[in-house]
C-alpha cells in the first residue's frame, strides 16, 4: 500500500486552509496568488495537478466550491473563471453544476460524500432536490443549533465523515456508520473543512492544530 502523507500547512499565516482550496482524488484547486512552492507542497501530498484560478474575484475557493472526483458544484461567476472550470472539468471527466442560488458559498454549505450530500437546511427545498436529480445522491440536510454550514463543520475523506464536536447522532443518524471521528481542528475550531484539505493520497491539516487534533483527523479518516 502507497503510504498516505500528511503535511500541516498554512497561507500567509493563516492556518484555514480550506477556505482557500478544493481537492478530490482528480485534481486541487487553489487561490491565483498561490506561489510555485506552494504548489509544489501540495502537488506533493494529494498527488494530483494543482489549478490556479478566482472565484468571484476572490481567493476563497474552497468556500465557493464543492464536490468530489464525480461532480464540482460552483456559483454563478465571471466568464473568465468559469472557463477555467469548465476546462477543469472537461479535461477530468466531471460534470459541472453551475447554482445561482443567494447562498452561493457552496463548499460553505454543502458536504459531498458517498451517495450522499449534507447541505445547510436554510436552502429552498427546490435546491436539494435539483442536486438530487443531477447527481442520483441522496441529499440529508444538517440541522446542528448555531451551526448551519454543512461544508463548514464536516469533511468526507477516504468513505468516512470526520465532523465538529457539536454534531450528535441525532443530527446525522441516516449516515451515523459513516462517521470516522468528531473534534476540532486548528486549536479548537469546529469548522472541521477550514483546517483539513485531502483525498486519497494524502492530507493537509492546518498548521495551528493540536498534536491531539492531528492524530484525530489521521486515525479517524484512515491516514495512518
Amino acid at each position: 500500500m502507497t503510504e498516505k502523507k500528511v503535511n500541516l500547512m498554512e497561507f500567509d499565516s493563516n492556518p484555514n486552509i480550506g477556505l482557500y482550496m478544493f481537492a478530490c482524488d482528480k485534481f486541487a484547486i487553489i487561490g491565483i496568488d498561490a506561489n510555485k512552492e506552494k504548489m509544489a507542497a501540495i502537488e506533493d501530498v494529494l498527488k494530483v495537478p494543482v489549478y490556479k484560478t478566482t472565484v468571484l474575484s476572490t481567493e476563497l475557493i474552497g468556500i465557493f466550491v464543492a464536490g468530489n472526483e464525480d461532480f464540482l458544484v460552483v456559483p454563478d461567476m465571471y466568464d473568465y473563471e468559469m472557463k477555467v472550470f469548465k476546462e477543469i472539468a472537461e479535461k477530468h471527466d466531471v460534470k459541472l453544476l453551475v447554482k445561482d442560488y443567494k447562498l452561493n458559498t457552496l463548499g460553505n454549505n454543502l458536504c459531498f460524500g458517498n451517495k450522499t450530500i449534507l447541505i445547510n437546511h436554510q436552502y429552498p427545498k427546490g435546491f436539494g432536490l435539483e442536486l438530487e436529480k443531477e447527481t442520483g445522491y441522496k441529499v440529508i440536510e444538517l440541522k446542528v443549533p448555531e451551526y448551519e454550514n454543512a461544508g463548514a463543520i464536516a469533511t468526507f475523506k477516504n468513505g468516512k465523515y470526520f465532523m465538529a464536536q457539536q454534531v450528535t447522532e441525532e443530527n446525522v443518524k441516516e449516515i451515523v456508520d459513516q462517521i470516522g471521528g468528531i473534534g476540532t481542528i486548528n486549536s479548537g475550531s469546529n469548522f472541521i473543512s477550514s483546517g483539513i484539505v485531502g483525498n486519497s493520497f494524502g492530507v493537509l491539516i492546518g498548521s495551528l492544530s493540536t498534536t491531539v487534533e492531528i492524530q484525530n483527523v489521521v486515525e479517524g479518516l484512515d491516514y495512518l
